[in-house]
């Protein structure tokens, strides 16, 4: 009987040495975690509720700025004001909020940049938090970094770094103007220095017709597509702040410069340059900001907008059905009409057509070829004597009476127009007036449509 009572004993003694080994691992493993888990807790630099931060001071590129909120945006109360890209505040208060680092080295701070690193310290209610920025690792994966109340020298991964830049490129806004596009009540434009275009809204905030062009129509919602365009610009490269010399970017001489002014009454200057580097970007000089900056030519092309590209885009005559009749006159012919709207019936040169099925559309298409012509630019000048008139259209029974429209070339693409024998300062195409599906063209056709040489 005694030898199954040794192996038992045998047994639980085995099974004791396991358990004590079992202990003394899992003491180890406890020991090793809660030195890991300080040595995580040593990487934490900052830990706090971004939304909390109500100001900033930056010390980048010798200069020193303090940034608080007073109202809905972020500006510089203290230091050489700019405009601030809102949302990289943002971004600076949110990676800084939570920052952690991947090591932790030894070492002399100048190694790293950190005896004249770039500072930025921000301030809630109750504390502040400064982070001192280094130099780049040589591998470029880290920011060598330390804090206000830390004298290590920490490596944060250079993504953090990168949202934690603090020169004023990052910190500029990147916007073309401050202006919303609900801000801005008038534009002026000038090259080489004489106005070119004037725009404003009346007290309602509507668009009104460019100075001195109030005789013409325009369709105001592309002064508002304008507005809504240049609002949105965005800066692709922060050049040079004060320049010294305009005329290395051509801005000595620019292509064009443009006033904005806001509802407040406050101003923007605006240069623009003829473009450069095959001509994808044009120089930009922000007067007000003292700044050199470039955007894509395409963005800024604004500069060489005139009246016409706010007019409407066709001039058209009156209606065939609100006229009773009209002369035309045109490639050595003269046609008579006579237009009964109420018995949908017409004449042309005293043959009768009607004014429905086909020979109602295909006069329809002839009628709209000369009476809806395209605008290719306007005049508000005295404009030309008239003379030899390329073609004459006498409209009977509009509203106003008799109304007589003539064309006189400009060139082999274009007209000068005239109303009741006087320049209207319309200059439109000539292209629907010759050719295939043209004025001559659809006129043929009308007159095939009703027996009419």
């Amino acid at each position: 009987m005694k030898r199954p009572i040794v192996a038992f004993m045998a047994l639980v003694i085995a099974a004791g040495a396991s358990v004590g080994a079992y202990m003394a691992v899992k003491d180890k493993k406890k020991t090793e975690d809660k030195k890991a888990e300080e040595q995580a807790q040593s990487l934490v630099l900052f830990n706090f509720d971004p939304d909390s931060i109500n100001k900033l001071e930056i010390t980048a590129e010798g200069e020193h700025y303090t940034i608080e909120k007073p109202d809905e945006k972020w500006v510089v109360t203290e230091g050489e004001a700019f405009p601030i890209e809102q949302d990289y505040i943002t971004l600076i208060r949110t990676y800084a909020s939570d920052l952690t680092a991947t090591a932790e080295y030894d070492g002399h701070k100048a190694d790293y940049g950190l005896d004249s690193p770039e500072t930025v310290t921000l301030y809630n209610d109750e504390t502040s938090y400064t982070l001192n920025v280094g130099i780049l690792s040589p591998t470029s994966d880290y920011f060598y970094v330390n804090t206000g109340d830390r004298d290590g020298i920490f490596a944060i991964p250079s993504i953090s770094g990168s949202n934690l830049g603090l020169s004023r490129e990052f910190l500029r806004s990147k916007a073309i103007t401050q202006f919303t596009d609900k801000d801005i009540v008038k534009y002026i434009f000038k090259k080489d220095g004489e106005v070119t275009l004037t725009l404003e809204t009346d007290s309602n905030g509507s668009w009104l017709a460019p100075v001195g062009y109030e005789k013409f129509s325009f369709d105001y919602s592309n002064m508002s597509s304008m507005t809504t365009t240049i609002t949105r610009i965005i800066i692709q490269d922060i050049v040079e702040h004060h320049p010294a010399d305009l005329s290395k970017y051509g801005l000595d001489k620019p292509k064009g410069e443009v006033f904005i002014t806001g509802a407040d009454g406050t101003e923007e200057h605006i240069l623009i340059s003829e473009p450069y580097g095959d001509r994808v970007y044009s120089y930009v000089y922000l007067y007000d900001d003292d700044q050199v900056v470039s955007c894509y030519t395409g963005d800024v092309d604004f500069i060489d907008y005139t009246a016409s590209d706010f007019a409407t885009s066709n001039f058209t005559a009156e209606r065939y059905d609100n006229i009773s009749g009209f002369e035309l006159s045109y490639d050595g012919r003269n046609d008579s009409f006579t237009i009964d709207n109420e018995n949908n019936k017409g004449t042309c040169n005293g043959t009768e057509f009607d004014l429905t099925g086909d020979a109602g559309t295909a006069f329809q298409t002839f009628y709209t070829s000369f009476t809806n012509l395209s605008i290719v630019s306007l005049d508000n000048g005295k404009g030309p004597e008239l003379k030899d008139p390329a073609m004459t259209a006498v409209l009977h029974g509009t509203p106003d009476g008799d109304i007589t429209y003539q064309l006189m070339d400009k060139d082999d693409k274009s007209a000068y127009l005239f109303i009741n024998g006087e320049y209207s300062g319309y200059i439109v195409s000539t292209e629907s007036l010759s050719g295939k599906n043209s004025l001559i063209y659809f006129f043929e056709r009308f007159r095939d449509s009703i027996g009419v040489e």
